[in-house]
């Protein structure tokens, strides 16, 4: 199997596949800075049981609502402040002030605005297919971290634009809807055995990147068409030139 051939559109996961960092040291420093923009609303552990109470709603949505009015009817009834509009206020200055320093905590490469260069040069339609657990701002900030134009790609999905979450096979046929593009015409690259090569049911050509590879426990495994690191996808892809 060719991995690009007779395909026209790619599908990217964020993090940690052109954002080369772990996720779990991600969260953990993401909550840190965000717990303490919250800490007269709630101690630490509290605030991020909130937060995650109204992020397994978003998970679970069944497609009638955004995922952003879905967190946001889980997440403020929990909050115990009179002036609601003051917490989504907060939460916006955060992603605009605080977010961007957590950069500060990665040295990292340049390899993902090459990849994404060489596939735009080759004329295919990209997506950011993020789990949309986070606005756009945040979504888009991780972009920039690793160089990547927004404008380069046809969707970036975020909670503002999609009514499904990875694992749900939804949220891959959302995308495809809205780029206007079927899965045999489509490549998902990824680092989540259970999360992004799930989209294979669908009929996608996938590859599994394993360079900060996620592997759960689970009674479903999901067998990549192609695997293997950014420096030999990138390889891959240089050849077709």
């Amino acid at each position: 199997m060719d991995l690009i051939k007779g395909r026209d559109t790619v599908l990217f996961d964020l993090d940690g596949t052109l954002l080369p960092i772990e996720l779990d040291v991600f969260l953990e420093n993401y909550f840190q800075a965000l717990t303490k923009e919250f800490m007269d609303v709630a101690n630490p552990n509290e605030f991020i049981n909130m937060l995650m109470k109204a992020t397994g709603e978003m998970i679970n949505n069944n497609g009638e609502k955004l995922n952003q009015e879905v967190f946001m009817e889980a997440f403020i009834p929990q909050v115990e402040i009179d002036d609601k509009t003051e917490i989504i206020g907060r939460f916006d200055q955060f992603y605009r002030e605080k977010f961007p320093l957590l950069k500060e905590n990665w040295e990292l490469n340049n390899i993902s605005s090459e990849l994404v260069k060489l596939f735009k040069d080759l004329g295919y339609r990209m997506v950011i297919a993020t789990n949309p657990l986070f606005p756009r701002e945040a979504v888009v900030e991780r972009m920039r971290w690793v160089g990547l134009n927004p404008d380069d790609f046809d969707l970036v999905t975020s909670y503002e634009n999609m009514h499904y979450s990875k694992p749900n096979l939804k949220y891959y046929q959302e995308i495809m809807d809205k780029v206007n593009t079927s899965p045999q015409n489509c490549i998902m690259i990824g680092n989540d055995v259970q999360e992004d090569m799930v989209v294979g049911k669908l009929g996608v050509t996938t590859f599994l990147i394993n360079d900060f590879l996620i592997n759960r426990e689970s009674k479903e495994q999901f067998e990549p068409d192609w695997q293997g690191s950014m420096v030999n996808l990138k390889s891959l892809v240089k050849d077709k030139f």
